[in-house]
């Protein structure tokens, strides 16, 4: 079984500090929600974010990479074959536990709302059938309970060529989930950090090698 990780996610709910900012008002007006209860996006909310959060302003506010990598990875073979599990991490460690069966809207929009919706109920749809779940905890904490070999994905890591890199059965990848700059978390507990490419890869990009390259050994 493989385990994949987004880590460190920019996936959040507008914070306290910006919920009066104009710009996040206006867009949650036209949303019927409240400021407190919609995702934080940067394509609505960049000069909120620069506004507080200036150093982390190109960072900060991207469900949308979140969306990609998910949509790559429930659609897997691998998904299919019942032989993945998904994991959303974010950076102020809530963890988002994937079913298998989950199969999520491609329409970005409703994927936020289902977002939204996940973040203020915890579960989807429900507790008694959860597709969806959100729990607080840290990513070393998530990693020790899956207990397979860790892996990181960085391009600060050993360079690798995955076709030829040791892959046993069980193990757990950890992706960052952030467009620029390094994990939050302290990912030095992991077993191994390594590079597959000598470049920046888009988070849904090394979920798809890497669950390519494990399909080829396993299915």
């Amino acid at each position: 079984m493989m385990h994949l990780i987004l880590a460190d996610s920019e996936l959040e709910l507008v914070p306290q500090a910006i919920q009066g900012h104009p710009a996040i008002v206006k867009h949650a007006k036209m949303r019927k929600k409240k400021p407190s209860r919609i995702l934080l996006d940067s394509t609505y909310h960049h000069q909120a974010i620069r506004s507080k959060y200036a150093a982390e302003a190109e960072r900060r506010g991207r469900p949308d990479i979140v969306h990609f990598f998910l949509m790559n990875a429930q659609e897997s073979l691998l998904n299919y074959e019942g032989k993945l599990r998904v994991y959303v991490h974010t950076r102020n460690n809530d963890v988002i536990r994937i079913s298998p069966e989950t199969r999520l809207p491609k329409s970005y929009n409703r994927f936020v709302g289902l977002m939204e919706h996940v973040f203020q109920n915890k579960y989807v749809p429900d507790k008694e059938n959860p597709l969806l779940t959100l729990e607080k905890m840290s990513l070393r904490a998530l990693v020790d309970e899956i207990g397979n070999k860790a892996v990181v994905l960085s391009e600060k890591g050993k360079k690798v060529n995955l076709k030829e890199y040791d892959i046993p059965e069980d193990i757990t990848f950890i992706i960052g989930g952030f467009p620029s700059g390094d994990f939050l978390s302290n990912v030095n507990f992991a077993d191994e950090i390594v590079s597959i490419y000598d470049g920046t890869l888009m988070a849904w990009v090394a979920a798809y090698e890497v669950i390519a390259r494990y399909e080829n050994l396993y299915l």
